[in-house]
């Protein structure tokens, strides 16, 4: 028993210490995006692991992709029988 909640607290713990940002950058008068995979280090901080740049023109195939692969992720999830979680609604304050 003791070491499932260790599998599982690792499995949390490594989604909260990894992250992708993406970064709109101009490279000699030219845009690109950077997806930058970082990794926190105790001590550290964020550390940059790798950087993938994408020419502007190839960004809507990179999004036609990653809906792709997203898509058939979740599919065979919910064929495993896996519950989905619900989005989270946050509730805004009205301006009126």
């Amino acid at each position: 028993m003791h070491s499932s909640n260790t599998a599982q607290e690792v499995a949390r713990d490594t989604g909260q210490n990894q992250k992708v940002e993406v970064v709109v950058e101009n490279r000699d008068g030219v845009d690109c995006v950077a997806l930058k995979y970082l990794t926190w280090t105790e001590g550290l901080g964020w550390c940059c692991q790798k950087t993938i740049r994408v020419e502007s023109e190839q960004l809507d195939e990179l999004h036609r992709a990653i809906t792709v692969a997203r898509h058939r992720v979740r599919r065979r999830r919910a064929e495993a029988g896996e519950v989905s979680q619900p989005a989270q609604v946050i509730q805004l304050p009205s301006l009126s």
